[in-house]
């Protein structure tokens, strides 16, 4: 007896109509089975029964071949089909926010937090003062904002900023309808804030949303004038990220405040989030792919920040959508949660002149707070600071929101999931850092000659780009330097009396030449950091000339900032282009661990060799379709996958004549593939599921016309990696029940695979990689890398790189196993892990043409190297003795003394070799 067909569950949309009326038409045709009308449509049964159920719009093949078995009119359902596929209105609002917080006015499409809002309302009529605590993209502002207020009284709403004090001014004139200004004055003193709430209403709740504005914007005295108010009103809650729970225990006010009376903002559960999810599409009559909603539960269920991501990725799909359904196909062009606000991001960036891009950078960076021992945030600039035009295009975007007189970015998520602008923010961060005090310098200034600049501040604000500081800014700075040459002066003079009086006033002299000392310091500092400025800026057109100046900024004063200077002109001096032939598109590349063979594909055709010094101009094709190209370390084996799946094996012995070895069976699923040095070892793993894990094995390809397969139990595998030596594999596990994550090192050295150690890791861990000796396993987690011990009976953390790139590409290691290099799109850092605890940056790299992939150490040189998108051929070394020697070797290497005197006035002159 055939099965009963499942009922739909959302018959009332148009594509559960379209099901429904679907399963009437078989009716009609005296409901015969699937299998039987599978015969007639010439598509299986699983096929036809999906097309009916309700999940999905079914392709228009697929639904006129129903139609057609069924008896039913296939113009009439080919038109009706098109009604619901056809393309969106573009000006059909999303019922999704996006990257914004919700507001009070998106009640009705706050969805999944009902639980928590109900025990935020409960806490807040109960408890005088509360604090909800999360983290960044949590959803803590929306919670306030479109949970809370709805169901209170009167309530007022706002962030701190840089002012409190005119924040709070601002808003409760706007409440009462008294002047801001009168208002300002009374609330100098702190417990003049309760007054004035209970003198308009005494259930008024006051709620304090992004609190930790205090510590990241305000001014100290600001941030003890706003706790202290706080104190005084009737009714208080306050929202702050869960990384400041640390700053607000440090007023013990506080602290008291809050104890019982905190509610922690956690990650959504998988039912709150199919509600978020499904709900708002459902009040606007829209439908979402069952298909979707699994893929998005899985792809966030326990991410604690994701929310924004959800929303913007939503409205990304709304976009996309046919007719009235969000689907997968949509969410995938969308870029998913992971890529779709990158994708908005980039998108909106391209559009750009390029003079309008270095605007944007310079905007972005103005919206950022450095996090000091915390995350990066989102800081708020005036309006009239930035350019319009700019502004404009990114609100649009939903990058950047606006206020009448105030810019911010739209939502933090931005700076973690945008490549570029973490980059930005690594590139300038301690630029940044000088600009924001600066900002803040010129902002306190108000004509008092107290506060300008002086010194070290003075000449580090003095080496910003004038072209990106605002009016107050470069008044302020030019009334520093002012002050700064008559305080020289009197400097001077005084030097000149004590001169006179050295033998009466030996202790005075003294005195004056400690100062004397000081000034010069600084003064070669600044000289120093403008010599190293002009470095970087040649570095891209005259790299001969940049090493020239970089080695004697480096003679004159060694130090991190002068020999990264340095390491990177001499890269940039010794790169090598690689010329493709015309009409080749590189889209893939595998290349020689000494960069002299290029192998190339795009995806449309066989892998091809780059015309070079070790290959032919026959261009000898490898495979068809290929999507992927991996070279063994020893250069002699080519793997190349094709788009069917299947690997083939090459042996490159005589490059201009590659021969097929063998060819690994394909499949339909994603495959990754890591091989020992020599590529008679390998190790896949295959995606089973949409969620990225799946299974791996062991290849045997000592005989590549007979690979032998082994498969390590369990699929749930994320990543594996293999050691050169082709002993140890690790395989990064994601636990099924836990939702952890274990890093596991298993020895295939002697026949049966076996695990040695595991090691249990962050859920965020997103790969590793296996040292040359097998002793070292390097785990890349979100923010750092941990390099770990595991040659001995339990796994022991062997050093920590605390600060990578934004984006990592590629980290590999040092032969003798002391060094570890981290690339990321635009920058490369080789650190050093001699010691315990905190690795050693040796040398950090950047400036390159395009981005970085393919690296790899060079035992040659003693070097990392790298590949570019040019493409060209990097190889960085941090051995400064090397380098120096390397530079002095060239032609004509000192600096002449005209451009000694340009580059470092008043610096004496040292010979530099």
């Amino acid at each position: 007896m055939p099965r009963t067909e499942r009922p739909l569950d959302c018959e009332d949309t148009e594509l559960g109509q379209f099901a429904a009326d679907l399963r009437k038409l078989r009716e009609k045709a005296g409901k015969p089975s699937y299998r039987a009308l599978a015969s007639r449509a010439h598509y299986s049964a699983a096929t036809l029964s999906d097309a009916a159920g309700g999940k999905k719009l079914p392709s228009l093949a697929v639904t006129l071949a129903y139609v057609t078995a069924c008896g039913g009119d296939p113009q009439q359902w080919e038109q009706r089909w098109r009604d619901i596929a056809a393309p969106p209105e573009p000006t059909a609002e999303a019922p999704y926010v996006g990257l914004k917080a919700f507001q009070k006015e998106d009640a009705d499409r706050f969805h999944g937090r009902e639980k928590l809002t109900a025990k935020l309302v409960e806490l807040t009529r109960k408890r005088p003062f509360v604090g909800v605590f999360g983290a960044s993209g949590s959803g803590k502002s929306s919670l306030l904002r479109a949970g809370l207020l709805p169901r209170l009284g009167q309530a007022l709403i706002f962030t701190p900023g840089v002012q409190p004090l005119d924040e709070c001014a601002v808003r409760l004139a706007q409440l009462t309808g008294n002047s801001a200004v009168v208002l300002r004055g009374q609330l100098t003193d702190p417990a003049s804030l309760g007054l004035l709430i209970r003198q308009h209403d005494e259930n008024l709740v006051l709620v304090v949303d992004q609190f930790e504005e205090v510590f990241t914007l305000a001014s100290p005295e600001q941030c003890d004038w706003f706790v202290r108010a706080l104190m005084s009103a009737p009714h208080v809650v306050i929202g702050v990220r869960a990384d400041f729970y640390g700053h607000v225990g440090r007023y013990p006010e506080l602290a008291e405040a809050l104890e019982g009376a905190q509610l922690l903002v956690g990650p959504l559960t998988a039912d709150e989030l199919r509600r978020a999810i499904v709900e708002p599409a459902l009040r606007v009559g829209a439908t979402v792919e069952s298909a979707l909603v699994t893929r998005l539960v899985a792809d966030v269920t326990g991410q604690v920040a994701a929310l924004p991501l959800v929303q913007h990725a939503l409205v990304e799909t709304w976009h996309r959508r046919r007719g009235m359904t969000l689907s997968l196909v949509g969410y995938e062009e969308a870029g998913g949660v992971e890529h779709a606000i990158a994708r908005t991001a980039e998108a909106a960036y391209g559009q750009l002149t390029e003079e309008q891009r270095q605007t944007t950078r310079r905007t972005f960076l103005r919206l950022i707070a450095l996090g000091d021992g915390t995350e990066d945030t989102k800081r708020r600039a005036n309006r009239e600071d930035l350019d319009a035009e700019v502004l404009e295009h990114l609100a649009n975007a939903r990058l950047v929101t606006l206020t009448e007189q105030h810019a911010e970015l739209t939502h933090e998520a931005l700076i973690r999931s945008w490549p570029r602008l973490r980059d930005w923010i690594a590139e300038d961060r301690e630029t940044l850092r000088v600009h924001h005090q600066l900002t803040e310098a010129a902002k306190e200034w108000g004509g008092d000659r107290d506060l300008l600049y002086q010194g070290a501040r003075l000449a580090q604000a003095a080496e910003l780009d004038a072209t990106g500081l605002t009016g107050p800014e470069r008044d302020f700075l030019a009334a520093s330097q002012v002050a700064g040459r008559h305080r020289a002066r009197r400097a001077r003079a005084v030097i000149s009396v004590l001169s006179v009086l050295v033998l009466l006033l030996a202790g005075t002299a003294v005195f004056a030449v400690t100062k004397t000392r000081e000034a010069t310091r600084q003064r070669n500092d600044a000289l120093i950091g403008r010599a190293v400025a002009e470095v970087m800026r040649l570095i891209p057109a005259s790299p001969r000339q940049a090493v020239r100046i970089a080695l004697a900024a480096y003679v004159v004063a060694p130090g991190p900032q002068t020999r990264d200077a340095l390491l990177n002109a001499d890269a940039a001096r010794l790169a090598k282009g690689m010329q493709a032939k015309p009409g080749l598109n590189q889209g893939f590349l595998a290349v020689s661990v000494d960069g002299e063979l290029v192998i190339a594909a795009d995806g449309t055709g066989p892998a091809r060799i780059v015309p070079g010094t070790r290959s032919s101009e026959a261009l000898p094709a490898m495979g068809n379709r290929v999507v992927r190209v991996v070279l063994s370390a020893d250069d002699r084996r080519l793997f190349t996958t094709e788009e069917s799946g299947e690997t083939g094996i090459w042996d490159l012995a005589d490059p201009a004549r590659p021969k097929q070895l063998a060819t690994l069976p394909g499949s339909d699923r994603p495959i990754d593939l890591v091989l020992n040095r020599e590529g008679t070892l390998g190790a896949t793993t295959i995606s089973l599921r949409g969620d990225g894990l799946g299974r791996a094995s062991v290849w045997d390809l000592r005989d590549p016309a007979r690979p032998v397969e082994t498969r390590l139990p369990g699929d749930r595998v994320k990543h594996v990696a293999m050691a050169p030596n082709g002993q140890e594999i690790g395989l990064l596990v994601r636990d099924d029940s836990s939702q952890n994550m274990d890093v596991q090192i298993w020895d295939i050295s002697r026949g049966e695979p076996r695990v040695r150690t595991t090691m249990r890791v962050p859920v965020g861990t997103v790969g590793m990689k296996i040292a040359d000796s097998g002793r070292l396993v390097a785990v890349q987690e979100t923010t750092r890398i941990v390099v770990w011990d595991v040659s001995g009976a339990q796994a022991q953390v062997r050093a920590t790189v605390p600060r990578v790139p934004g984006d990592i590409v590629s980290y590999a290691f040092s032969a003798d196993d002391r060094q570890i290099a981290a690339l990321g799109q635009s920058t490369f850092d080789v650190w050093d892990m001699g010691g315990q605890g905190d690795a050693v940056a040796v040398g950090s790299f950047g400036g390159f043409p395009g981005p970085g992939d393919l690296l790899r150490y060079r035992q040659r040189e003693k070097a990392f190297g790298m590949t570019d998108g040019g493409p060209s051929v990097w190889v960085m070394s941090t051995d400064l003795e090397k380098v120096r020697n390397g530079v002095c070797r060239e032609k004509a290497v000192e600096l002449s003394d005209d451009e000694w005197r340009r580059y470092f006035p008043d610096i004496e002159r040292v010979p530099v070799c």
